[in-house]
């Protein structure tokens, strides 16, 4: 190879399969062309990373219902407006605000740091309500990967009152949303590998379970089944009440880096405590993880009607 290193699909150098930390992966925006009204770099509270950006639809009206949009990434890589936005982008067209936010990364600071800027982010949306015409009674979670692992933690956590901070201020507005739509995350970090061994799955990641795998860098660089108390302490199991709201939840049964049985039991479990009829579980029989396998008008359309249901 006359000593240059050959990189395909960012996972492979020299032949050699790189790991999900060491890859380089390359900033690709949101597609926002066509999309009139846009206010980008927010700050929702002091930091580098806390700050937002907001997408309204062309069609005005005098109050929109908003979708946060978590980016997921592994908790490693990621930023605010990727094109990872171009699914809740969609929603748009159907009347809903679309807040994107930046949030701290799992080597910038350590859990749940985010998950109290991911509050801060509703509190800040709920203030800001008038100034940019969102409706503060209908505010929505969707996160997809490690986002969507977030956006259940954040919203099971605020229903159960735990992890709680004053971070961002803003704190006579709730933090409580109206329900949470979530692809393909990853929940239960310890049980990844031995549920990868009884679909008969090879992970896509050959370090997936070890210290230096993305879910073993959420848990400061420690091996899931090393660190039970923190891997229960990141599973939004563990928060799940009967004050949970709504879910909507997605996963892809060729999904290589999270086993889809994650949202599977997830959803059980959350059907558990405030009734199947609250949870609506969709499998996509070829669907790898990543957006790719959710990007059509079924699943649009899914998403709206969900959201219409939920409507306050």
């Amino acid at each position: 190879m006359n000593g240059k290193i050959r990189k395909i699909n960012n996972f492979e150098v020299n032949g050699k399969m790189v790991k999900f930390i060491e890859r380089k992966p390359t900033f690709v925006g949101a597609d926002t062309k066509g999309i009139d009204r846009k206010f980008l770099n927010l700050a929702y509270a002091d930091g580098q990373r806390n700050q937002l950006d907001i997408y309204l639809p062309n069609q005005e009206q005098s109050n929109y219902p908003v979708i946060i949009d978590v980016y997921g990434g592994g908790m490693y890589f990621g930023e605010k407006s990727s094109n990872k936005l171009n699914g809740a982008l969609q929603l748009l067209k159907r009347r809903y605000a679309v807040v994107s936010p930046n949030y701290s990364l799992s080597y910038m600071a350590d859990f749940p740091q985010p998950i109290y800027e991911l509050k801060a982010v509703i509190r800040w949306v709920k203030a800001h309500a008038d100034q940019y015409h969102f409706d503060d009674q209908n505010v929505f979670l969707m996160g997809e990967s490690s986002g969507a692992q977030l956006a259940m933690l954040t919203a099971a956590s605020e229903a159960n009152n735990q992890l709680q901070s004053e971070f961002g201020g803003n704190l006579s507005y709730s933090s409580q949303v109206n329900g949470v739509i979530a692809s393909y995350g990853p929940y239960d970090l310890a049980m990844m590998p031995a549920q990868f061994a009884v679909l008969g799955q090879t992970p896509k990641f050959s370090e997936t379970g070890a210290a230096d795998s993305f879910e073993g860098m959420m848990l400061g660089q420690q091996r899931p089944l090393d660190v039970p108390d923190l891997n229960v302490a990141v599973n939004p199991k563990t928060y799940l009440n009967k004050h949970m709201v709504p879910v909507l939840m997605y996963a892809g049964k060729q999904d290589r880096v999270v086993p889809y049985i994650q949202t599977i039991n997830l959803a059980a479990e959350v059907a558990q405590k405030i009734g199947s009829q609250n949870v609506e579980l969709h499998i996509v029989p070829d669907a790898p993880h990543g957006p790719s396998g959710f990007m059509n008008e079924t699943v649009f359309a899914q998403k709206e009607q969900f959201l219409q249901r939920n409507l306050h």
